[in-house]
């Protein structure tokens, strides 16, 4: 979005508490369900703006999907159609609100993912034997670099030591999954493995 314009926050946080209530944070997202509630908003929200069904359908798919080529095929026109309608300032304001709704979208969606999770099948012997609950904890790290950046960051340092010598250095703790690099200790500081009889 460039900077500048001007989008409806009202429309848009109705549109996404439309969107996430309570009973969807348990099912996930539907395409066919939020699209029908997102279209049925539109109606009310633009129907004395814009008169065109298939614009209306095409925001309503664009808040959902962000991509122009798929909501417009939802809609039923071509994707060169929706750069004509772009050139509408009217259609613009609308396109632009569709746009923000979309990332406020996915934005609950990547959170409900890393806090409440996804119902994943368990299987035994090729039967389902029951449910668990998988969480994203990558999902949970980018959430939180993106709302406290100051303090969730990677920090990384670039020295240059001379011509073409580059040296770097990061701080903060490493990756769980990440073997650490003792080759550079003292012999002293070398930690010992005692092996069993």
């Amino acid at each position: 979005m460039m900077s500048g314009e001007v989008v409806d926050n009202e429309r848009v946080k109705k549109i996404t508490d439309e969107l996430l209530d309570r009973d969807r944070n348990k099912r996930g997202p539907d395409f066919k369900r939020d699209f029908n509630q997102v279209w049925e908003l539109m109606k009310e929200e633009v129907a004395d703006e814009l008169d065109n069904p298939r614009q209306i359908a095409f925001l309503s798919a664009y808040s959902i999907l962000g991509a122009v080529t798929y909501s417009a095929k939802i809609a039923g026109v071509s994707p060169s159609s929706v750069y004509k309608w772009k050139k509408d300032e009217t259609f613009m304001k609308h396109y632009r609100n569709a746009d923000k709704a979309h990332i406020e979208y996915m934005e609950q969606e990547a959170k409900r993912r890393a806090i409440m999770g996804v119902s994943e099948d368990v299987f035994y012997q090729g039967e389902k034997v029951g449910e668990k609950r998988k969480y994203s904890d990558s999902l949970l790290k980018m959430l939180l670099q993106g709302e406290q950046p100051d303090k969730y960051r990677s920090s990384k340092i670039e020295i240059n030591g001379g011509e073409n010598a580059k040296i770097q250095v990061n701080f903060g703790t490493p990756e769980l999954n990440q073997d650490i690099d003792d080759s550079e200790l003292d012999e002293e500081d070398n930690i010992t493995e005692i092996e069993g009889d």
